[in-house]
């Protein structure tokens, strides 16, 4: 079994945030608030930009154990050896990326839906994603929100761990832990936060203060 650090909340990186905070500069403060498992999403840097970013992330990772995954990109998921890549429905199949990044390589998928939440039981991922739980303006999508109430029916026949994605907030977070996510995948939230590190922080402090 490959290890997955995936805690309570899944910090995401993004550029479009309150101070123009770097990939590097994010994964610190979110180092600094508890985390321990992030995703760097990119769809703005050139290839060289990105590659030379992910490098200085894997250098706050490596001395404190932490993971990161690159969205889509296996690539540069592998070029940098980061744990892995996170994949979306239209992205390289998983069986393919599998066979580049190898048996250690963490994969997650994403989902929108109970067919393609079913479909991915099948796949050979290390947890998967469903969403948009609620509305989100992080990210254009023509897939209507999911809602608590088919989180909490899919949950129940997932094999791997199901993190909970798209309009998430520390509010949100608690009834997403309760019908059964493992955990919350936040942007947003986090990233247009005053302070990236204390909500980060704030997120762990209720899961453990629930009890999740």
């Amino acid at each position: 079994m490959r290890p997955l650090q995936l805690g309570k909340v899944y910090p995401i990186t993004s550029l479009n945030n309150r101070q123009g905070w770097s990939h590097f500069e994010l994964v610190k403060s979110y180092l600094q608030g508890g985390g321990r498992l992030f995703q760097v999403r990119d769809t703005s840097l050139s290839d060289s930009a990105l590659y030379h970013q992910l490098l200085e992330v894997r250098s706050l990772c490596d001395p404190v154990k932490a993971q990161f995954l690159v969205n889509n990109r296996v690539d540069l998921a592998m070029a940098v050896k980061a744990h892995g890549v996170h994949l979306g429905q239209e992205d390289l199949p998983v069986a393919i990326a599998r066979k580049i990044l190898g048996k250690e390589a963490l994969i997650g998928l994403s989902t929108h839906n109970r067919d393609q939440f079913l479909d991915a039981q099948r796949e050979d991922i290390d947890y998967l994603a469903l969403g948009p739980l609620f509305p989100t303006t992080t990210k254009a999508t023509e897939n209507p929100p999911v809602g608590v109430e088919t989180l909490r029916e899919l949950v129940a026949e997932s094999r791997v761990p199901v993190v909970a994605i798209g309009g998430i907030s520390l509010e949100r977070a608690e009834d997403l832990w309760t019908a059964g996510a493992h955990s919350v995948a936040v942007i947003s939230d986090i990233t247009k936060n005053a302070d990236p590190a204390r909500r980060v922080a704030e997120y762990l402090a209720l899961a453990r203060d629930t009890g999740r």
